[in-house]
């Protein structure tokens, strides 16, 4: 009877394991939305030239976001989440539609606002591109080893 009792003890750790995961996921998410809704707008002019500081800070945490998450856990399921919850959450802020909303507004001015889109492409797709990236390693050293 040992046998049974160490599988579903071994099935409650992996579920466990996943929760946290996804629960670590979860938190970075919410922080990550937060943080890239609130700066992606920011503009730093250097040298006659005007950086969209905003857009490349939260691509860096984006992805220090997601070298943590996948170096913490050793596993690309945080990382998915990561990338779904992150459209999930900002949606309160979109407004009518994907860039158009009060703090990611479509348009200002007759202008077309292309850092709400810009925000929201690396809100959810930086997530899913290492992910894939960590996948295509993987198959790759599994392979020629």
């Amino acid at each position: 009877m040992s046998a049974p009792q160490g599988r579903a003890a071994a099935g409650d750790d992996a579920l466990a394991v996943r929760l946290t995961q996804a629960a670590m996921a979860l938190v970075l998410a919410i922080v990550s939305v937060l943080l890239l809704i609130t700066t992606h707008r920011l503009r730093l002019a250097l040298g006659g030239v005007d950086l969209p500081a905003g857009l490349l800070f939260g691509a860096a945490f984006q992805l220090v976001t997601c070298v943590f998450l996948y170096a913490a856990t050793g596993s690309r399921l945080p990382l998915v989440v990561l990338g779904a919850l992150w459209g999930l959450l900002a949606a309160p802020f979109l407004g009518r539609g994907a860039g158009g909303g009060v703090l990611l507004p479509a348009v200002i001015g007759e202008q077309a606002q292309l850092s709400g889109w810009i925000v929201q492409g690396l809100g959810v797709g930086i997530p899913f591109l290492v992910a894939a990236v960590i996948t295509v390693v993987h198959r790759s050293r599994s392979r020629a080893g």
